[in-house]
């Protein structure tokens, strides 16, 4: 159940049948448990994430989901990021900007315009999924910040920084405790008035330099993009990232009791 404001209406759906046990009525039973509950919450969406083209699809489509969104999945080897043009990206002159990062939370001086930029995410492409919005402030950012640490995990960010003290844009990358050779992208937004400088590309590759230099442990990078997030996507597939599989969105309307 989806606890944010503007995110009220909205439960996600997890459902895993071992094989021995499936096309016996069992997926179906846990699904009509889960609607009632959806129900009994005031949620009126039920988000479901499958393998494209597997057995979730075909029983999500027999249960009257919807397809929303199909999600690339891709995966950077740092041991091949070697090139001279990365190290350039990372390098370059952004004149008016400026780039600076930390680990854990926010620090205070920059929590309000990390959270400013933090709301760009909600133009994010999302194709026809209904995903709400979420309001960020300062608040809310060391809140996830705390989130992160408490599950033992390191949240590393990398941000632009516009010379009137406008955070301009984003990127995260955490590494999960237990995983230490596998960093897993989190957000990486830049804000509308400040796109088409090439600060998405900016950030990430310091990112990745940052990854090398203080994690060297770390060898690959995990993201996934929607398909309509044309930008995103070539911003990964220049850094190096390669798709590695599909997974698809799924959301049904769950008719009041």
């Amino acid at each position: 159940m989806f606890t944010s404001p503007g995110q009220h209406h909205l439960a996600e759906l997890e459902l895993h049948v071992a094989p021995a046990h499936r096309r016996l009525g069992t997926g179906s039973l846990l699904l009509s448990a889960a609607v009632a509950a959806c129900r009994t919450e005031n949620r009126r969406s039920l988000i479901a994430t499958a393998a494209a083209d597997g057995p979730g699809e075909a029983f999500s489509a027999r249960w009257g989901f919807r397809r929303a969104l199909t999600l690339n999945h891709l995966t950077l080897r740092l041991d091949e990021t070697g090139r001279a043009d990365l190290l350039q990206t990372a390098d370059a002159e952004h004149p008016g900007y400026r780039l600076t990062g930390w680990t854990g939370a926010v620090p205070d001086g920059l929590a309000d315009a990390f959270a400013t930029a933090k709301n760009a995410m909600n133009d994010m492409p999302v194709g026809d999924l209904d995903y709400g919005s979420v309001a960020w402030d300062a608040d809310r950012v060391r809140a996830m910040a705390t989130v992160v640490a408490g599950r033992g995990d390191t949240l590393l960010t990398v941000a632009a920084v516009h010379d009137d003290g406008t955070m301009a844009g984003y990127t995260e990358i955490v590494l999960p405790h237990g995983a230490p050779s596998r960093a897993r992208q989190y957000d990486t937004a830049v804000v509308p008035e400040h796109r088409g400088h090439g600060l998405g590309l900016w950030a990430k590759a310091a990112m990745v330099r940052r990854l090398r230099a203080e994690h060297p442990g770390v060898v690959e990078i995990g993201t996934d993009n929607a398909d309509d997030n044309v930008h995103m996507l070539a911003v990964n597939h220049r850094l190096g990232f390669r798709s590695s599989r599909r997974t698809r969105e799924f959301q049904l309307n769950v008719p009041a009791a």
